[in-house]
């Protein structure tokens, strides 16, 4: 059928077909999405190429995607891949999509550090159940962003800017309503921590910063109201535990007479 690949390899007929294409050096967007490709073929020679989906394939060598300089944006999700070393020489490169594939260790990240432009890096996807071994460690993400410091996203979530600080409170206030009960001993005083910015990162005048200063203070202000609750919460079924000791009691008392 025309437009397919050719025993799992990309050719130069499917490239034409799917980009509408004559020449591929003209192709800027690429869709080859559940083809069944083992083999990217001739891929490198759409040098002018920017955006390429070969998601959900057999893909585990990437050497071909070496000569698209253009490439911005990158999905490789669903595939076979262990090795990233021929990415490094994608100068260009916005976006890079690998969740469900291969990857065994953040060494196999490190070949992705001098890619300047580089801000999104998914390499696991929870709602569509595609990981990486290297997820399977609960330190993963910090050691993922202390190797690509600039990153704004990692796996679908902010890392840098106002909306990672809003994230990061929200993820905060599960982890205190989880884990600052009152049974536990007294409230503890809980500290949000911030990012670490440069000095210069935030300008104090600017609506980001006002709006993220009230953003914190709405936040702190719902971890005392739910510790307020917590404690009312805790006092109610101490009460009522206190009255069914006391009429077990009476009931014993009542039998004895």
């Amino acid at each position: 059928m025309a437009g397919t690949s050719e025993n799992g390899k990309i050719t130069r007929q499917m490239l034409k077909t799917r980009s509408g294409e004559f020449d591929l050096e003209s192709i800027h967007t690429i869709i080859v999405k559940k083809e069944g490709i083992d083999d990217l073929g001739c891929i490198g020679e759409c040098t002018s190429l920017q955006m390429l989906d070969a998601s959900y394939n057999e893909i585990s060598n990437v050497r071909p995607l070496s000569t698209l300089k253009q490439l911005t944006h990158l999905n490789l999700s669903a595939n076979m891949i262990s090795s990233l070393d021929p990415l490094k020489e994608l100068e260009n490169l916005k976006s890079l999509n690998i969740a469900g594939n291969l990857i065994g260790s953040t060494d196999a990240l490190r070949c992705l550090q001098d890619l300047d432009d580089l801000e999104s890096l998914r390499l696991n996807n929870q709602v569509k159940d595609l990981t990486n071994p290297i997820c399977h460690s609960t330190l993963y993400k910090q050691t993922v962003l202390g190797i690509l410091p600039r990153l704004k996203t990692l796996d679908g979530e902010r890392v840098i800017g106002p909306g990672s600080e809003l994230f990061r409170l929200c993820q905060e206030l599960d982890v205190v309503i989880q884990s600052n009960s009152p049974r536990d001993g007294p409230v503890k005083e809980y500290q949000i921590p911030r990012p670490l910015l440069s000095d210069d990162f935030w300008n104090d005048k600017s609506t980001d910063d006002r709006a993220m200063i009230e953003a914190e203070k709405q936040i702190q202000d719902v971890l005392a109201e739910c510790r307020k609750l917590s404690l009312k919460a805790d006092e109610a079924a101490d009460q009522a535990a206190e009255m069914l000791r006391q009429n077990t009691q009476d009931r014993e008392l009542n039998q004895t007479d």
